[in-house]
């Protein structure tokens, strides 16, 4: 492995630097460009936890923190050999990943331009003002969903913009942060390897295990998660056999609810008249929200009372590592729909006649198959067929540039 994934685990411990008014700009290929936004999953808090309010967390390379270093390094090395193997097969694949950003903050983009990098992965990045409003961004979305050479899309933008009409924008097989309904529905209906899965919630799932944690029979609390990562995380920790329950930090009775937790899950940052003292001795604390106002996490005293933090730092990283996974899946599935497959063509119903109808009656009274169906069953690409009316559609040349490496077919014509 390269000498960058050293320096890209440094990433995060980095003074952030602010550049002037984000610009609108769309790169393709590796790009160099930085502007803002923040978690893709949406959770970010408006200010750090304040020193008497935060909890001391090793750092990333610490003694006490060996192994998160090496989980990111074994993903994004694993996602290096997979996307090797593919190009090997397939030399002009490069497998393109998109990130819409609005905001002022670059340390996400910076921490996923990096690892794409490592990773062979190439990006282009959209950079909106902080401002845009929703059909600003899910103007974007459109455009990046129907560009053939985009095969993954991640989205860094306000919480208040994640609303379900931008997530549900997203194409589900571009979708590498698992935020659409098609996504979610597959995740809880029991089909992970058919869909993607939040790259944040698997990170706090590995994370934990990774501390020495038994998730079978826990008590879990997400507290402050919203939308498609509070989804994602009650349905990973339930996997693993935990009790999850999910409250807002105005929830009534919170402070029984985290003196029951054996693991405290925190999807934005702790209000100030929320005493850290109200989680139990010996909980773990999994911080899973991105302060877009300083990048990092400020430490507490070293007399925190928790044994167990995980700190944003790591789970934001590691679900970074994740997310090119995921682009790599979505590139695997994509060459997928691109080889030739056998036709599946379902006939249509006959029902015979005596005495023989004229062929002209005959015609008329078949109802045809619609061309979108058809096209399907002979494995025609969406974005091949150009469809006039329901039965009726025109095929495009570059399908041919798809299928030239594939043996000709039998043309056949029927006279009478």
């Amino acid at each position: 492995m390269s000498a960058r994934l050293p320096l890209v685990l440094r990433q995060l411990r980095r003074p952030q630097r602010f550049p002037g008014p984000p610009r609108r700009l769309r790169v393709l290929g590796r790009s160099s460009s930085s502007g803002g936004g923040g978690d893709p999953e949406g959770l970010r808090g408006q200010r750090s936890l304040r020193d008497d309010q935060a909890f001391s967390s090793p750092g990333l390379g610490s003694p006490e923190a060996p192994t998160k270093d090496s989980i990111v390094r074994e993903v994004i090395q694993n996602s290096k050999e997979v996307l090797s193997l593919l190009q090997e097969k397939n030399p002009a694949f490069k497998p393109v990943l998109a990130i819409i950003q609005a905001g002022n903050d670059n340390l996400m983009q910076e921490i996923n331009q990096n690892l794409a990098e490592e990773a062979g992965l190439n990006i282009t990045h959209v950079c909106l003002p902080p401002d845009s409003s929703e059909d600003e961004i899910i103007d974007e979305i459109l455009k990046i969903n129907e560009d053939t050479r985009v095969h993954g899309l991640a989205l860094q933008i306000s919480v208040d913009s994640f609303s379900n009409k931008v997530l549900n924008a997203l194409k589900p097989e571009k979708d590498v942060d698992g935020v659409t309904d098609v996504n979610l529905g597959k995740l809880v209906r029991g089909d992970a390897p058919e869909c993607f899965v939040s790259p944040v919630a698997k990170a706090a799932i590995e994370l934990v295990e990774k501390s020495g944690v038994i998730l079978d029979g826990k008590k879990v609390l997400v507290i402050g998660a919203h939308g498609p990562l509070e989804a994602a995380l009650q349905c990973l920790f339930q996997r693993k056999g935990s009790m999850t329950m999910s409250a807002q930090w105005k929830t009534p009775q919170l402070q029984g609810k985290l003196q029951e937790a054996d693991i405290v899950v925190l999807g934005s940052p702790k209000p100030e008249e929320i005493p850290a003292t109200w989680i139990p001795p010996g909980a773990t604390v999994l911080n899973c929200f991105h302060d877009f106002l300083s990048g990092k996490l400020r430490g507490g005293s070293p007399g925190a009372h928790m044994s167990r933090l995980i700190a944003e730092d790591d789970v934001s990283l590691l679900a970074a590592a994740l997310r090119i996974q995921n682009m790599v899946s979505s590139g695997r599935r994509w060459l997928r729909e691109q080889q030739h497959r056998r036709w599946r063509l379902h006939c249509l119903k006959l029902q015979p006649l005596s005495p023989v109808p004229s062929d002209i009656e005959i015609s008329r009274g078949q109802t045809p198959k619609a061309v979108d169906v058809l096209a399907k069953e002979i494995g025609l690409l969406a974005d091949e067929i150009e469809i006039y009316g329901k039965s009726k559609a025109k095929v495009r040349l570059s399908l041919l540039e798809r299928l030239k490496d594939q043996a000709d077919g039998k043309y056949v014509l029927v006279a009478g």
